[in-house]
């Protein structure tokens, strides 16, 4: 199956029968997570498939609450939660300063853009993807023999998170972040979003519009097929 840019029909046809915010809550919930704070939405940056061109080259944050309502506004070709949590929220959606954060979700960001493959045009093929899907489950059980219990493996789009959920790697620092980043230096991930620079995370089950894959945490094995929106079985 292609990976494609979905049409403002399709991504609005995903958000409406495939797209749930109580199985979000519920993900998060059953990783002992609190709920995200804020969320954000890309309408149409990469793509330029958008309702309104003045959105291009803007994020929009809003509280988590708004979830729904965001969603049937902009049509997301993306959709991020902020992995931060903040002591006044309300405030850093005023300011738009994410530095002063209390903890942070540690995510290790494994891109298939860091492999040497002789992909498509929008960096990422089912062979790269492969391989990028073993480097996760290889830093999974690095992260499981250094002492963390709750690490999970979800499908990014373009290659995976690996997030360590436990609550002591939330409160990490930036300086201790760095350290786990040296020690996985060899592994293709972007080291600023583990060290904190990226605060956002793909929203579990949202759509990556510029590939039209759907975000999904991995329970057992990696099964591409069930990352296929339904929309990709129709004729184009």
């Amino acid at each position: 199956m292609i990976f494609r840019p979905a049409t403002l029909k399709e991504r609005e046809e995903f958000y409406q029968k495939e797209f749930s915010v109580s199985k979000v809550k519920a993900w998060f919930k059953q990783n002992g997570l609190e709920l995200p704070q804020l969320c954000a939405i890309d309408a149409g940056t990469d793509t330029k498939i958008t309702k309104d061109k003045s959105w291009l080259g803007s994020l929009f944050y809003f509280p988590f609450s708004e979830l729904e309502k965001q969603i049937k506004k902009y049509n997301p070709e993306d959709l991020y939660y902020d992995r931060n949590i903040y002591k006044n929220p309300g405030r850093i959606l005023k300011t738009l300063k994410f530095n002063e954060w209390l903890t942070q979700e540690l995510a290790f960001d494994i891109d298939t853009d860091n492999i040497k493959c002789n992909h498509n045009k929008e960096n990422v093929c089912n062979s790269c993807l492969e391989r990028t899907y073993k480097y996760a489950l290889s830093m999974k059980k690095e992260l499981n023999n250094l002492g963390f219990k709750k690490v999970d493996i979800i499908y990014s789009g373009k290659g995976f998170h690996v997030s360590v959920l436990d609550k002591k790697a939330a409160a990490l620092t930036i300086p201790e972040r760095d350290k786990y980043n040296h020690l996985f230096k060899n592994y293709p991930i972007d080291p600023w979003v583990s060290r904190g620079y990226i605060h956002l995370l793909r929203m579990p089950y949202s759509l990556h519009g510029v590939i039209s894959r759907k975000v999904t945490p991995i329970k057992k094995n990696f099964n591409p097929e069930k990352t296929i929106p339904k929309f990709l079985f129709k004729p184009f």
